[in-house]
């Protein structure tokens, strides 16, 4: 394995394309971090607090899993336990026989990647198909993803460009919003006609049994209501304690992957459709799979049990930075990778990863929840050459190293005698471009600096000492204030708050009185002339005025109405709503910091109009603004969850940056999404 993962490692290094590739994604990705923490110095005791909380959970993992499981059965999910892959992948294709599913949309799921879901549906005769951009692209073409967060981060434009133009059957380009809009007219079908939708689980809360779902592109949204049965995949270490716990996660997990304060949809899902609602699955199944994890949090590597996979230390890591996630021959690369990789499925096949580090400490440093992953590779290398036999030299090398740093006499003697051969071997400007074996390897792409005829703690009381300097001052901030430069959040309404989070996202606000509401409505959708439209009917006056007003005006109305159960039915609906040029929304509720909508399920608030049509509008009451998620979720959160299948939040339109880490918006969910605030 060692030697397969040094052979694709040089071929990494010599493709420049991908070279290009890894060095734009980590400089665009780290500096996005970088500025996130930057710009609120609260981060900071974020990232301790959400490390004591992830180590909390996996302490008490199994009194939590058991807890979390009775909660989510409550609410009306089939709770399923998988041991391992095998019994994973049996429990979703036996789902899909039963359920006569002959087609599979899946959202970006690392532990289905894990498992090998998507060979085990083919097997059974099922078609499944990726819908995250990143990963639709690499399953064209093979392959498995190449990164955590960007699965196409090894590809250009160009060959995205001559996929798609064998594969999809469209004239070659590379200007990325055509490509994203190819993708998207390919993948709206599987939307609409798939039996069944499979996603991942970033997080299970354990007092309220939700899953929570982050996306970007809104395909995380249409596998889990689209569909008539929902699958979630939930690996057995991802879980929270509490509602609170979850808003800690979330303002470090989108910050730490790609820089956003948010993503521009959270799914907090709490059951399948409920009798009074219009959409949404008439199932959803969790699948806890195991794995591995209950035996790798009683043992060294437990710490990386922690990991809430945003991906950051692949995308500071020098090794990953050279050799892209292929090399590492595992579903999980980079430094994590190399930890959790021997952890889940053995030294001896994946042990070796740990020595393609150089133990630097970027990991650590930009790590949310702050794994000592320096630490943890340690420990892999030193269970790796504890077990493997090929390690047997480097045991017994270490074992003289050893020897020699317990005696002062035997460290100077060997010191000078370093000095004196390093003399003997060629090199220039102090370094050693060759060492004897069997250093030999080491030194073949690296050159090693010269010992020193004269230690530095023989040298040490002849060297100059720095003179005193006056004192630095630095500004005290304690962890919850602002920067000093920066407005506080008081110097400003929550409307104009939240109006310009919205706006820098790309969405669009208009503050109008509660008499104008109507006429603002209708002129927008005069302006992007629109004929038929999508409407909440929950028995909100301003919204059955404003459809009123639309039906004047020769646009038809449409309330979406899912058939339940019936395999062709469904489809049939979907297709015609999907020909929708708007939809038309209220919001419960809005976060200020964040520019989020509240769109929670109910009567008559179907989730298929802030989802299916390329343009998004929704009415929200100014009073109904609340600071950020903890606001809301201590106000009514935890009330409108207990009532509600699902609750979206929406931040934006949908957007993506899989290929060239290009910005495209309208992806699978809007493109355009414009708020009316009302006042009044």
């Amino acid at each position: 394995m060692k030697r397969d993962f040094l052979r694709r490692a040089r071929q990494a290094i010599a493709n420049p394309t991908l070279q290009i590739a890894l060095e734009r994604n980590a400089e665009r990705r780290t500096r996005a971090w970088r500025a996130a923490l930057a710009s609120d110095p609260a981060l900071m005791e974020a990232r301790r607090r959400a490390h004591r909380v992830r180590l909390q959970v996996i302490q008490n993992l199994p009194e939590l899993l058991e807890r979390f499981v009775h909660r989510a059965q409550d609410n009306g999910l089939h709770v399923h336990r998988a041991a391992d892959g095998d019994e994973a992948c049996r429990i979703i294709t036996e789902l899909a026989a039963t359920h006569a599913v002959r087609l599979v949309a899946k959202s970006k799921s690392m532990v289905s990647e894990e498992v090998g879901l998507n060979r085990a549906l083919q097997r059974a005769g099922v078609e499944v198909v990726e819908t995250d951009l990143g990963e639709f692209i690499v399953q064209l073409r093979g392959e498995p993803p190449a990164h955590i967060i960007t699965p196409a981060v090894h590809l250009r434009r160009q060959e995205v460009g001559r996929l798609f133009a064998e594969k999809l059957n469209i004239p070659y380009t590379t200007y990325v919003p055509t490509l994203t809009a190819a993708a998207r007219r390919r993948l709206r079908q599987v939307f609409l006609q798939a039996g069944m939708g499979v996603s991942g689980v970033n997080f299970g809360v354990v007092e309220t049994g939700t899953l929570c779902l982050v996306t970007n592109e809104g395909n995380g949204r249409m596998v889990t209501t689209l569909p008539r049965i929902h699958v979630a995949l939930m690996g057995a270490e991802r879980l929270v304690p509490t509602l609170q716990d979850l808003d800690l996660m979330l303002s470090l997990l989108p910050r730490a992957a790609t820089g956003q304060s948010i993503t521009s949809y959270v799914s907090l899902i709490q059951a399948p459709r409920r009798p009074h609602e219009p959409d949404g699955p008439d199932q959803r199944h969790l699948i806890i799979v195991d794995n591995g994890r209950l035996h790798m949090r009683s043992g060294p590597l437990a710490e990386a049990l922690l990991c809430i996979r945003c991906g950051a230390c692949l995308n500071v890591c020098p090794v990953f930075r050279e050799i892209g996630g292929h090399a590492y021959g595992s579903v999980y690369p980079g430094p994590i990778g190399s930890v959790v990789s021997p952890g889940l499925f053995g030294l001896e096949e994946f042990g070796h990863l740990a020595e393609a580090s150089t133990l630097c400490g970027a990991c650590l440093e930009a790590c949310p929840v702050q794994v000592d992953l320096p630490r943890l590779l340690l420990r892999v290398r030193d269970g790796y050459a504890q077990q493997s036999p090929a390690r047997r030299g480097v045991r017994r090398a270490m074992a003289l190293y050893a020897w020699l740093m317990e005696d002062p006499r035997r460290y100077h003697l060997a010191q000078r005698l370093a000095a004196l051969g390093s003399r003997l071997l060629p090199g220039r400007g102090g370094w050693m471009a060759t060492l004897p074996p069997p250093l030999t390897a080491w030194s073949r792409s690296r050159h090693f600096p010269r010992f020193a005829a004269r230690p530095f703690r023989a040298r040490w009381p002849g060297l100059p000492t720095p003179t005193d300097a006056p004192p630095r001052t630095v500004p005290v901030t304690t962890p919850h204030s602002p920067p000093p430069t920066e407005t506080t959040p008081h110097a400003e309404t929550l409307v104009a708050r939240f109006e310009r989070a919205l706006t820098e996202l790309g969405g669009q606000v208009q503050q109008v009185q509660s008499r104008q509401l109507v006429e603002a409505v209708a002129a927008s959708v005069a302006r992007l002339k629109g004929r038929n439209i999508l409407v909440w009917t929950d028995q909100d006056q301003a919204l059955d005025e404003a459809c009123r007003a639309l039906r004047q005006m020769g646009v038809e109305v449409l309330s979406p109405a899912l058939p339940r159960g019936g395999e062709e039915q469904r489809p049939e609906a979907l297709a015609r709503l999907a020909e929708a040029d708007l939809g038309l929304t209220g919001a419960l509720a809005a976060l200020a910091d964040t520019g989020t909508l509240v769109l929670p399920s109910g009567a008559g608030r179907a989730q298929l109009a802030s989802l299916l049509p390329p343009v998004h509008l929704t009415v929200l009451r100014a009073s109904r603004i609340y600071p950020h998620l903890r606001a809301w979720l201590a106000a009514e959160g935890r009330r409108l969850l207990d009532e509600s299948a699902v609750v979206a939040l929406v931040s934006g339109p949908s957007r993506t940056a899989d290929i060239e880490m290009t910005l495209t918006v309208g992806v699978h969910g809007p493109g355009q999404l414009i708020v009316f605030i009302v006042q009044g």
